[in-house]
């Protein structure tokens, strides 16, 4: 049997795409690696992004709507189902899990300084990531979707009038065609690899995530914790920084989420003097774990011959709001291909409107400022830096605070100053090589 559309990955990109495909007409086949398609034991920040911090990754409006009723499902003690719609490609899909806003987000330092990046300002919600899968999941067995499940993907191919498709089962492997194919196999695509297009994509790093869900965790009493999003700098801990932030759950168990690239980094902060009152009563009742190779630069032209490369096959960081709007937009461009319509390249102009890595000629020179104050201090240097800033009852994200106006840390010390104007100076050169 030869399918209209093969997807690769039953993720958030997958699984819309799945939907919008087989609700279009098409004879659609699902790939999936995993054995349960909203099965996500993965580390994943969960926000569902209102305003963003900085200009990041998907910036197309999206609205929030609660909706409840006696027909819906039961979510915490009320009945309610969230409907998330994308405003600019013009579509919506429902979520039936639980959801907290964000209200704060809250920088700290090791001693305890603050400086909001935002205070007192609705900028985003926390939301299950297992829950929007299981939402997906559900429309696309609704679909009637095909889907193969614990497959795994090992080649692709184009060929002149499609695609075929490499499989390897637990019972063996076997070859499939289609017509099309979507590529919505994230960062470390086999679809990406396949077709050849990470030869000149170097990798820049290895990223890694650890979260634990944590109850019973006890922030000191002026700090709304239940509705802010927490950065610790503690540069003798992590110098990639360390998070915490609401973790919701049907049961309202009034759980934290605290994150950070190194599990043993995470002890380290638990036991920090200035934090460990915190966790003196916590257990931790899940861990999660991600990491990935991440490359650059972006792919400009997703469209290869008879495939589409979506969400974080393109570039990394999507978020999961941007990989459900880049597998609505694949599956219309698909359909309109397969009519003889220009669908491929109405999405690439989409993408280039839609994703700051295509809009911000600065992008990865803004990506590299959210770091500028990792890797080069020191846990006193970042007290000093932080009660400077918080001094000054500025609202901003102390990265991009300094980088704007690095005099103002000069009252911190000279060579406080010397040492972010050369950062800065830094960024700027790599800048212009295209990359942060």
């Amino acid at each position: 049997m030869k399918y209209d559309l093969i997807i690769v990955g039953g993720g958030p990109a997958g699984l819309t795409a799945a939907r919008f495909a087989a609700e279009g007409g098409l004879r659609t086949l699902l790939i999936e690696r995993k054995a349960d398609l909203g099965d996500g034991h993965r580390s994943d920040a969960s926000i569902f992004y209102w305003k963003f911090i900085v200009p990041d990754e998907y910036i197309e409006p999206v609205s929030v709507e609660l909706f409840t009723g006696k027909s819906l499902v039961d979510v915490g003690n009320d009945k309610v189902i969230i409907r998330f719609t994308f405003l600019g490609p013009g579509f919506s899909v429902d979520y039936t899990g639980p959801i907290v806003p964000y209200y704060n987000f809250i920088n700290l330092s090791p001693s305890g300084y603050r400086v909001y990046s935002i205070k007192n300002d609705l900028w985003g919600f926390f939301y299950s990531r297992d829950c929007i899968l299981s939402s997906l999941a559900q429309a696309v067995d609704k679909a009637n979707v095909e889907m193969w499940t614990s497959a795994l993907v090992t080649r692709v191919e184009n060929t002149a009038d499609g695609v075929r498709v490499t499989v390897r089962e637990k019972g063996g492997g076997r070859v499939v065609e289609g017509k099309r194919l979507l590529a919505c196999d994230g960062v470390n695509s086999t679809v990406v690899e396949s077709l050849g297009l990470n030869k000149d994509r170097k990798i820049f790093r290895t990223a890694k995530a650890v979260n634990l869900i944590m109850q019973n965790v006890r922030a000191d009493a002026d700090i709304p914790d239940n509705n802010s999003w927490l950065s610790f700098n503690i540069p003798s801990i992590s110098s990639g920084g360390i998070t915490m932030s609401p973790y919701a759950t049907r049961n309202d168990d009034n759980l934290r989420q605290i994150g950070c690239s190194d599990e043993a980094a995470l002890e380290k902060f638990m036991n920090h003097p200035r934090y460990r009152h915190w966790f003196a009563h916590a257990s931790v009742v899940r861990k999660l774990a991600w990491a990935a190779y991440q490359r650059i630069p972006t792919i400009s032209n997703p469209a290869i011959g008879n495939t589409l490369i979506v969400g974080d096959a393109i570039s990394q960081e999507s978020w999961i709001q941007g990989a459900i709007a880049c597998g609505y937009q694949a599956a219309k461009a698909t359909i309109k291909e397969m009519s003889g319509q220009p669908g491929y390249a109405e999405y690439t102009s989409w993408l280039h409107r839609a994703f700051a890595f295509f809009c911000y000629p600065e992008h990865f020179k803004l990506k590299a400022m959210h770091h500028i104050l990792r890797g080069i201090y020191s846990d006193q240097e970042i007290d000093s830096i932080y009660k400077t800033l918080e001094d000054t009852g500025e609202t901003g994200h102390p990265p991009f605070l300094v980088a704007q106006n690095p005099a103002i840390i000069s009252k911190a010390g000279q060579s406080l100053y010397d040492k972010v104007a050369g950062r800065i100076a830094d960024i700027n050169r790599l800048a212009l090589k295209g990359w942060g």
